[in-house]
């Protein structure tokens, strides 16, 4: 492993089936999987930005969506220093549903980690559900960033973890 300054860790979290996975994938190895099995539990992975701080390494914590697994889930959310709340631009619902991982968040992590709003899939235009302002306005009211990203094409994927480790720098 390459030498690095700093170490952070990042978890990703969402509803099933929005991309969490997708989205570690490409940010850890630059690939992406038509068919991508759902994940049981976490997965974890690790990758590098460089920051004008120096080099820092990003533990990447994939969380599960199925709500049946939830009760695992205060192990996962300790020390993080990072979160990737990630809902589907054409899927309403899941964006309806970043209330209650918020509120899973705040109440999992009493240091307050940076949390930055993620659109993710926002390739698929034709199929948009949510307006990228009320995403916005969503974040911005709660004092985090939003922003959106494609796993598929890797569009703006690498800046999204970049991001989530300099806020409040």
């Amino acid at each position: 492993m390459s030498n690095f300054q700093y170490l952070f860790k990042v978890l990703i979290v969402g509803d099933t089936g929005v991309g969490k996975s997708s989205l570690m994938m490409r940010f850890t190895e630059n690939k992406f999987l038509e068919n991508y099995m759902c994940t049981v539990g976490m997965d974890i992975r690790a990758s590098y930005v460089e920051l004008l701080e120096g080099k820092m390494m990003l533990e990447v914590w994939d969380t599960t969506g199925d709500e049946r697994l939830k009760s695992a889930m205060p192990s996962f959310y300790h020390g993080a220093h990072g979160v990737l709340l990630v809902y589907d631009i054409t899927s309403s619902k899941s964006f309806e549903n970043i209330g209650g991982w918020l509120k899973e968040i705040m109440r999992m992590c009493p240091d307050r980690p940076n949390i930055l709003l993620v659109g993710n899939k926002c390739d698929d235009l034709v199929h948009r559900q949510v307006d990228p302002e009320k995403a916005f306005q969503y974040a911005r009211r709660r004092g985090f960033h939003s922003d959106e990203a494609s796993a598929k094409s890797g569009n703006n994927v690498y800046n999204l973890f970049r991001l989530t480790c300099t806020i409040g720098m």
